[in-house]
């Protein structure tokens, strides 16, 4: 029954859904040629991975803060520099 095909991801996802959404697994199964076995494979792998989808994305790349504080500083040197250069144009006249 199985093709020999490569399915992408979102292939499998689109099919555990119709799957679900029609509530006959054994007629989405035959329509798209997999095994009964191989739906529910993609169903369990489905929904073990759905708690990433809706975890907090508040945790922060240590690098990425990094970078940041280094761009904050540097504006702030830039703004020193640029105040200072005005002062000293102001005193040459």
């Amino acid at each position: 029954m199985s093709k020999n095909t490569k399915r992408s991801p979102e292939e499998k996802m689109e099919i555990v859904l119709e799957g679900l959404q029609n509530d006959n697994i054994s007629e989405t199964c035959r329509k798209h040629g997999i095994y009964e076995s191989q739906f529910y494979q993609w169903k369990k792998r489905l929904i073990g991975s759905a708690s990433k989808v809706f975890r907090n994305k508040k945790k922060k790349d240590p690098e990425k803060e990094k970078l940041k504080d280094e761009v904050d500083k540097l504006k702030k040197t830039l703004v020193e520099q640029t105040c200072e250069l005005q002062i000293l144009k102001k005193n040459d006249k």
